[in-house]
């Protein structure tokens, strides 16, 4: 189990529940998922201490309180011709139940990886551990595979808080696992969803250069706020509020991670990016909290992995892949 990318409190105890059912926690788009044919169902049997929200419905054909995902942030299943949901109130349980099959391949590629929980459907017990249960059941009800897993709701809203988003980018599109050729920027910038030590957006953060004399954990650069509106990120006057650790193939050179620029060569912060208008919600719209990342590869090939991290230890992985160059 693990917090949704979309909220800070959704593990949190009282508050509504925001959480993603992990069932392939390998979220490399090259790793198949879960598939379900079509009359198959997944049951989610939820602990008898999480409460059911009556105020809140449950329709059968919406996202509005659970969606499957491929295993990245917005990276649905489409619902409704694809499945259905029905809340079992004598279980507490959900039904997932296909109405076309859902496979590792075709339209639905990688197939199902996580289960996300939202839409104040149902609200946290107190601090602890819980457990959820996953049945994959065939038409007949005859269970076929079971998943189990630990749910830790914690006591406060953690001090600090970054998840990924594909928000930035078009809808059902994932900005990380992307595949380039040496030397190239990332066509689809990597996106952060930032949050402060209060549970709020934490804006006005952007990407300075590495400073190792001071910060010799973050070899990728400084996460820094500019809190004197200047629009410029220095580390002696603004706050550093994380870093980046990087990782690359040995020997490699010229790999990068950047914010955005203007035309005037200021960073575009963090709260300035606008979320794609694809979206019906919020779309075309500044979205708070919303770091925009330009990754620069190498000049060799493997894998970059730089991780982005706040104060107090939240942190996030990408997978940028690099190619080797193709003969003429």
């Amino acid at each position: 189990m693990a917090p949704a990318p979309v909220s800070v409190d959704g593990d949190v105890a009282g508050k509504p529940t925001d959480i993603v059912v992990v069932l392939e926690p390998d979220a490399d788009p090259a790793t198949p998922g879960r598939a379900l044919a079509v009359g198959e169902t997944l049951r989610i049997a939820l602990p008898p201490a999480l409460a059911r929200n009556a105020e809140a419905a449950i329709p059968e054909d919406t996202n509005a309180a659970l969606v499957l995902t491929k295993g990245w942030p917005q990276g649905a299943i489409e619902i409704g011709t694809r499945y259905r949901i029905a809340y079992d109130a004598g279980a507490h349980a959900i039904d997932v139940t296909a109405r076309e099959s859902i496979s590792s391949d075709g339209t639905t590629a990688p197939g199902i990886k996580a289960i996300h929980l939202r839409g104040k459907t149902f609200v946290n017990p107190a601090a602890g551990t819980y457990t959820i249960t996953v049945e994959r059941r065939d038409p007949s009800g005859v269970v076929a595979t079971r998943w189990e897993g630990g749910l830790e709701i914690r006591d406060r809203v953690p001090t600090g808080r970054l998840a990924p988003t594909n928000f930035h980018v078009p809808p059902g599109t994932n900005s990380n696992f992307q595949t380039l050729a040496p030397g190239q920027v990332a066509p689809l910038r990597l996106g952060l969803l930032l949050w402060g030590a209060d549970g709020s957006a934490l804006d006005h953060v952007g990407i300075a250069p590495r400073d190792l004399s001071r910060y010799p954990r973050y070899t990728g650069g400084l996460l820094v706020q500019d809190v004197n509106g200047d629009r410029r990120l220095d580390v002696g006057v603004d706050r550093v509020v994380g870093g980046i650790i990087g990782s690359a193939p040995e020997g490699a050179k010229g790999q990068a991670a950047t914010s955005p620029v203007r035309p005037d060569g200021t960073p575009i912060l963090s709260g300035e990016i606008t979320r794609d208008a694809g979206y019906p919600m919020g779309g075309g719209q500044p979205n708070p909290g919303l770091l925009a990342i330009e990754f620069r590869a190498g000049d060799r090939p493997g894998s970059y992995r730089p991780t982005f991290e706040l104060e107090g230890g939240a942190a996030f992985q990408f997978t940028i892949r690099v190619a080797a160059p193709t003969a003429d």
